[in-house]
Parts: C-alpha cells; structure tokens; sequence
C-alpha cells in the first residue's frame, strides 16, 4: 500500500509541474499577463489596455481611465444588437468610448487610413477588416467597452470592442466583439 501512495505522489507532482510549465509558456508565447485584471481591480487604471497602430501618424497606447475620461465621446448604456458564432441573437448593455471620437481627437490617422480591425490579447481578431467610414458614420455603435450590463468587464476584458450588428455589412459574417481587446490596427 505505501508504494502505491508513493507512485501516486510521484504522479501528482510531475503533473502539477507540467501545468505549471505549460501554462507559463502559454502566458510568454501569447503575451498574456495572468494579474492583469487583478491589477485593474485594485487601481490599475493606469496601465496601458490599447494599442493602436499601423497606417498611423504615431503608435498611440491608451489607458483605462483616459479611455473613460471625457476627452472622448462616451456612450453610456447602449443596446447592441448581436449575433453570436452560431447564429443566436441576442442584445447587451455596453458602455464605452467610442472609436472615431479617439481617432479623431487625437489625430491618428495616416494618409489613405480606410480600415480598422481589433485584435485580442489571445491573438483572437476578425478576419475582414472595417471601413473607417462605419465608425465615422456610426460614432455611438463602434465601442471600445469597459463596461457590460451596467458592470466593468472582468472576464472579457478590461476592454473589448462592441459592434452594434445592425451596421455591418450584410455580406461581412464575421463576429466584431472581440473580448481582451489589446491592438486596434488601422490600415
């Protein structure tokens, strides 16, 4: 008996160490950082959440409380309407900044910028960009989100993009809501 309680302990710790590896190189490898959300519960506000970049005048970084602040055109309880992967509808509550207010108060965009697309944290993004001209067009329904259903985002965040579905492109069919929105490309 004391053998096999043995093998068992052996078998406990080399798994234990295994997901201990694995899960540190998926953080290095995906740049994810574990505490992130840990660190904007207690006062992170101040730690970069946004990167845009590309067709830009200059690579921008933005926080969470300058994305909350009202430098920018907020939208405070929205109603989008949504379309998940497999086709239910469904409608959230989002409040946010929104896109075109950012690019436009701080002059990012570059010569013949026409598209923008968001990119997670987990690398996750859609695989058609979007016109500018949709966010220009559609100022209260192209969000960068901090909070969802009157609550700050937690698990899907700090920030994510909300896209009202009823501004996109009938032809376009991929899903915009992109949750640990880290990059917004502009090309």
């Amino acid at each position: 008996m004391e053998k096999r309680n043995f093998n068992i302990l052996v078998a406990s710790i080399i798994i234990c160490m295994s997901v201990f590896w694995l899960s540190a190189y998926s953080f290095v490898i995906l740049d994810i950082d574990p505490f992130h959300n840990i660190k904007n519960i207690f006062g992170g506000d101040d730690t970069v959440v946004i990167t845009i970049k590309g067709n830009v005048v200059e690579e921008f970084e933005l926080t969470l409380s300058e994305l909350k602040s009202d430098k920018y055109t907020q939208v405070k309880d929205e109603t989008f309407h949504l379309i998940n992967a497999i086709g239910r509808e469904f409608d959230t509550v989002y409040s946010g900044a929104s896109l075109w207010s950012i690019l436009e108060v701080e002059n990012l965009l570059g010569v013949g910028a026409s598209t923008f697309l968001f990119i997670g944290a987990d690398g996750y993004y859609a695989e058609t960009p979007l016109s500018l001209a949709l966010a220009e067009n559609n100022t209260e329904k192209v969000l960068l989100a901090y909070e969802k259903n009157g609550e700050p985002l937690f698990f899907e965040g700090p920030v994510m993009s909300a896209i009202d579905y009823s501004v996109i492109p009938d032809e376009i069919t991929t899903h915009f809501t992109i949750k640990y929105l880290k990059t917004i490309l502009i090309e």
